[in-house]
């Protein structure tokens, strides 16, 4: 029984995959629909902003791991400089994001574009 209803066991499926959900786990969605987790997390997962694809737990895991930054979703593996492509999730020196007019990039692609904003400002007066 979910929702305070009763299923035949047959019955009892996710609405996405139509799989029996009988003795396995799911979830149920804000409209009281049934899912299997699978499902449910592809349909409700925040999307990465670099790859679209939904962020969903690894096979295996239970919690989702994601980053966020400028209100934007990331996989671990699609957070990188814009500029160079250096991944900003690894520990090591400048490996964090250093974000310019709504870009994400690492400490030394920041400071170029700062350094070449400034030199087109003093050139400009």
């Amino acid at each position: 029984m979910a929702m305070g209803k009763a299923y035949h066991p047959r019955c009892f499926t996710c609405v996405v995959c139509n799989c029996c959900l009988d003795g396995v786990p799911f979830t149920v969605d804000a409209t009281s629909q049934i899912h299997c987790i699978e499902d449910f997390h592809r349909k409700y997962a925040p999307r990465c902003s670099v790859c679209s694809e939904p962020i969903m737990p690894e096979p295996g895991q239970e919690e989702t791991v994601r980053i966020v930054a400028l209100d934007r979703s990331f996989h671990v593996n699609c957070y990188v400089c814009e500029e160079c492509g250096l991944l900003l999730s690894s520990e090591g020196e400048g490996r964090g994001c250093y974000p310019l007019d709504g870009h994400i990039l690492c400490k030394s692609c920041s400071a170029r574009r700062i350094q070449d904003l400034s030199a087109k400002i003093s050139t400009d007066c």
